[in-house]
């Protein structure tokens, strides 16, 4: 379908190695088309030590409903999550997490490499299991998991940093506000990233944050899993391996622009523009008019 020469662009959610290998043959086409590829996505989440002591029951109740909601088949999923080193969490965590109770992913394939990856990362000598429990029988079903290791193993094995599409999560804990930007310069770019913290007491760490994440949305206490198909989600991307374009959003009003071709008409006669571009507006279409903005029914 790619290169069949009637298709002008293609969208695609999946893994990174299909997308890569269609955008490939995307590009390696006589007449290279766009190829909007939403791939993986590790959507790492900050907490600040002043959040972490304040309300850190919730914040940690929260984090397990957006890693589990849709048994972490979202792909902002939070796949990471920054903790300051003796955070005193770990019970609460694996409360929570033991509360969820294995379901069904989307097929037996999505299982069975969710498992795989899973065990490689829990069989890691530098990745602790905090919440791991035994494969159901039935292979259409996944329990959830919660692996921790620290900043400093992550640097010193960033093939740490991959993707476990499903109900799992790896924790890492920082010691300094040097030792978590050293390793966030390390998480590829992806969809989202996410810092709870107080906003005065934190200031100055979200900005040198914001500066070093490479992704396509920033959450300030809050989580990235809720999307939605309206005006207010204006941007649902992120650079690589996120999407392969990673200057358009896959979500939101402005989506569709992916899939429209623009046009500039110069010097035109009012009778042979376009409807939406005449000055009478008879669509009542937003415009813009000597480089001020004019509503629907506003008097020129």
């Amino acid at each position: 379908m790619v290169t069949d020469p009637a298709i002008r662009a293609v969208g695609f959610t999946g893994s990174t190695s299909g997308g890569r290998a269609l955008f490939d043959l995307a590009n390696s086409r006589p007449d290279p088309i766009p190829f909007y590829g939403e791939l993986g996505s590790l959507n790492p989440v900050v907490v600040a030590p002043a959040a972490c002591a304040a309300p850190g029951a919730d914040v940690i109740r929260e984090y397990v409903a957006s890693v589990t909601l849709g048994q972490g088949q979202f792909c902002t999923k939070p796949g990471l999550l920054f903790l300051p080193a003796g955070h005193g969490l770990d019970d609460h965590l694996q409360q929570q997490i033991a509360a969820v109770r294995p379901a069904p992913l989307l097929g037996p394939w999505i299982s069975t490499a969710y498992h795989a990856i899973l065990e490689e990362l829990a069989a890691h000598p530098a990745v602790r299991p905090l919440h791991l429990t035994q494969a159901p029988d039935d292979p259409r079903f996944s329990a959830p998991a919660l692996l921790a290791t620290t900043s400093a193993d992550i640097r010193a094995c960033p093939g740490l940093l991959r993707e476990c599409f499903g109900p799992a999560s790896l924790i890492i804990t920082y010691t300094t506000g040097d030792d978590l930007l050293e390793t966030i310069g390390t998480v590829p770019g992806g969809l989202t990233a996410t810092i709870h913290g107080q906003e005065h007491d934190d200031e100055a760490l979200f900005h040198r944050l914001s500066a070093a994440l490479q992704v396509g949305r920033l959450i300030w206490n809050g989580w990235p899993t809720g999307v939605a198909v309206t005006a207010a989600m204006q941007h649902h991307g992120g650079p690589w391996p996120a999407t392969t374009s990673p200057l358009h959003t896959s979500v939101g009003g402005t989506a569709v622009a992916r899939w429209m071709r623009p046009v500039a008409h110069q010097n035109m006669p009012e009778a042979l523009l376009p409807a939406p571009l005449r000055r009478a507006n008879p669509w009542g279409f937003p415009q813009q008019v000597d480089g001020s903005g004019r509503n629907p029914g506003q008097s020129r």
